[in-house]
């Protein structure tokens, strides 16, 4: 099976509240972010905090499975190695998204599953037009050194590691944007009308 990690526990402080909760078209940013993963892969597991009972809400009737960390100030390495530990053991591949790009296209999901299927690689990356970015794919043969990360750091560190082994895959797109602010909250909004999933 292939599995999804959706990494939601972060406190999202620039934002001015629980930015995940906040509407993107008359759905929250974390839904739109969880529809996305469950629409591409076998399994979605969401990373949420313990008092996650708002962010429940918002997924209710959604095939995902939450995983409660109680360690969130830890970064997000610690809130990815959690989420990692929770998948089942059929899990041959993992795609490591983040729940405050509510944009996040299934067709690339589909393009890095295809070049993981073609190639057997470790990891599978996009590269957008500006640069490398989420979601990204990593293959059993990673979980272990992904359930061991801690602190901030996230996945850089073990596709450092493997170096050219990873492959990449051209996205003719900019990177999905973050949902950091209410202002680019508001640019997320003009973007969904202009460009309807």
């Amino acid at each position: 099976m292939i599995a999804a990690v959706l990494l939601a526990a972060g406190r999202g402080t620039r934002f001015g509240g629980d930015k995940l909760l906040a509407p993107l078209h008359g759905k929250a940013v974390l839904r739109w972010s969880a529809e996305a993963m469950a629409g591409s892969v076998d399994g979605v597991w969401v990373v949420v905090p313990p008092d996650a009972g708002a962010l429940r809400d918002v997924l209710r009737g959604l095939a995902v499975h939450l995983v409660e960390h109680g360690a969130r100030d830890d970064g997000m390495g610690s809130s990815l190695a959690a989420g990692v530990r929770a998948l089942p053991d059929a899990a041959e591949a993992v795609v490591v998204a983040l729940a405050d790009q509510p944009l996040v296209s299934g067709g690339v999901v589909a393009e890095l599953l295809a070049r993981w299927h073609a190639s057997g690689a470790p990891a599978v990356v996009p590269r957008y037009r500006d640069g490398r970015g989420h979601p990204v794919l990593f293959s059993r043969s990673c979980l272990p050194e992904l359930a061991a990360l801690s602190g901030d750091q996230g996945a850089r560190g073990v596709l450092e590691a493997l170096g050219a082994a990873v492959e990449v895959v051209p996205v003719d797109a900019d990177m999905p944007r973050d949902v950091d602010t209410r202002a680019a909250l508001a640019a997320l909004a003009a973007l969904a009308r202009a460009e309807p999933r």
